[in-house]
Parts: structure tokens; C-alpha cells; sequence
């Protein structure tokens, strides 16, 4: 019986040993095909996401959008520039009326269509000059009056206007020159009062401009300019804004009275200048 025992746990352990060492092939071609279909999975992965990466030459398509996109919005969120690029540059001379504020010019383009353009009262006075002539139109933005009526009101706007025509063929542009124009100085400020033709004599009526400079240069230009005369003195005044500004001038046979300029902020007056003397022209 003793040696029975040993015998008996001998078999069984052969029988365990030899079923451990060979595995069905059903179970080895299955734990194969799993490890191979992971590889390709994640083989597919891989090329998926190199295939995502973006190239140099992408990145600079994607600058040049995105700056284009910011150019795009710079320019519809900038009022001025938006105007500036669709202004006329070259046209032909229909007519030049004189307003009550402005010169108004009609100026045909090359497509033949019809431009009603606020310009100068300086380029309404040389109207001989520039009518049926093709010219190259310079812009700037000047202050208006801002009434109901021709009686100033203490309001004004900003409105680019034609400054300049160049009439096509001529070497240099022209600079208009105001009808019976005269520039005045005391070496400290520079006035100049232009289209005083436009004056009927009646009190309060006209559309004279002013320009006045100081000394290093920097000026400003006015429109719509009123005149009245009395006792001896003629007063012009413009209004910019919450601004005035009055050319005061004592009415002598040579035209060369005492000048004053004054300019008010409301009630204030912040300048009183004199000894203004009247500057040759060249």
C-alpha cells in the first residue's frame, strides 16, 4: 500500500505536466491574430495623426489669411479710410456752383457717370479755369456750417472736400487761388481771408474763408464766413465747433486798416491778437 501512494501521484503529475505543454493551435492562431490587428491599429493611429500635422508652407497660408482677415476688418472699422479709397481721383469739369457753404463741383468719371463733390470756394472762383477740363482731384477735410439757415447757429461738421485740381498736362499741380484773397501777419499769426467777392454787401451774408497760421506752421481752414459792416469797421466770423473766431478791421481808402483777430471757446475769449500789417502779395 506504501508504495502504491507514490505510483499513483507520479501518473497524475505526468498527465498535468503533458496537457500544460501543448496548448490547442485553435488558442495559438487566436492569441496571434489579436497582437497583429493591434499593431495595425495602432499603425493606423499614427499615420492618422502625421497626417494632421501641418506643414511650413500651411502655416504660412494660414498667416497670410488671418492678416488679410485683420486688414479686411481695420479698414471697415476706420470711417476715414473708408472714404479716402472711394473718393474720385480723375474726372472731367461739368459746372462749379457757388452755395451758401461750399462750392459744389459735377465732375464726370471715365465711365461717363456724374459726381456731385463739395469742393473749395477758392476753385468756385477760378471756374473759367478748370470747366471741361480732365483734372486730378486732391481731398482735404475742412469745417462747415451746420444750420438750417445761412445764419450761423453755433454748429459745424467735418467733410472732406476737393482742395486741389490738377488739370491733366500740366507739369506741377495748381493751387487755386481765392478771388480777391489777402493774407495778413503781426510775425507771430497768419491770416488769410479769401473769396470776399462773395460778400453782396448786405449785413451778415457772404461765404469768405479763413486761414489762420501760427508761427511754427500749423493752421486751420475755415469756410462760410459772414460780413457785416458798420460804423466804419467790417467784422467777419466763422464757427468751428464750440469755437469762434472774428477778423475785425477798420474800413480805410487803402484797404490796410487796424486789424484784430479774437477767438472765443464759448464765452471765453482766449486770443486777442493786433498789429497785423497787410503782407504783399508775390
Amino acid at each position: 500500500m506504501n508504495k502504491l501512494i507514490p505510483t499513483i501521484a507520479l501518473i497524475v503529475s505526468s498527465i498535468l505536466i503533458t496537457s500544460c505543454g501543448s496548448l490547442p493551435t485553435d488558442t495559438v492562431n487566436e492569441t496571434t491574430s489579436n497582437t497583429v490587428e493591434t499593431i495595425q491599429t495602432e499603425s493606423k493611429q499614427e499615420t492618422a495623426t502625421t497626417s494632421n500635422e501641418t506643414t511650413p508652407s500651411q502655416v504660412d497660408t494660414r498667416i497670410k489669411q488671418k492678416t488679410t482677415e485683420a486688414g479686411n476688418r481695420n479698414s471697415s472699422n476706420n470711417p476715414t479710410q473708408a472714404v479716402a479709397n472711394n473718393q474720385l481721383k480723375v474726372g472731367t469739369v461739368k459746372e462749379l456752383v457757388t452755395g451758401d457753404i461750399i462750392c459744389y463741383a459735377t465732375i464726370v468719371d471715365e465711365q461717363g457717370k456724374e459726381h456731385r463733390v463739395g469742393a473749395s470756394f477758392e476753385i468756385c472762383a477760378e471756374s473759367e479755369k478748370y470747366l471741361n477740363q480732365k483734372v486730378r482731384l486732391s481731398y482735404e477735410i475742412a469745417s462747415l456750417n451746420d444750420c438750417e439757415s445761412i445764419e450761423p447757429c453755433g454748429k459745424s461738421r467735418e467733410e472732406s472736400i476737393i482742395s486741389q485740381m490738377e488739370i491733366l498736362g500740366e507739369k506741377t499741380p495748381t493751387k487755386p487761388q481765392a478771388s480777391n484773397s489777402s493774407t495778413y501777419s503781426n510775425g507771430k499769426w497768419t491770416i488769410t481771408i479769401g473769396n470776399s467777392d462773395s460778400w453782396s454787401g448786405v449785413n451778415n451774408t457772404g461765404n469768405v474763408t479763413y486761414k489762420g497760421c501760427d508761427a511754427q506752421g500749423k493752421c486751420i481752414n475755415l469756410t462760410g464766413g459772414k460780413v457785416s459792416c458798420r460804423r466804419g469797421e467790417c467784422v467777419m466770423g466763422w464757427v468751428n465747433g464750440d469755437y469762434r473766431y472774428i477778423w475785425s478791421q477798420v474800413i480805410i481808402e487803402d484797404g490796410n486798416g487796424p486789424s484784430t483777430l479774437i477767438v472765443k471757446q464759448g464765452d471765453k475769449e482766449i486770443l486777442n491778437a493786433t498789429g497785423f500789417k497787410l503782407v504783399p502779395s508775390s
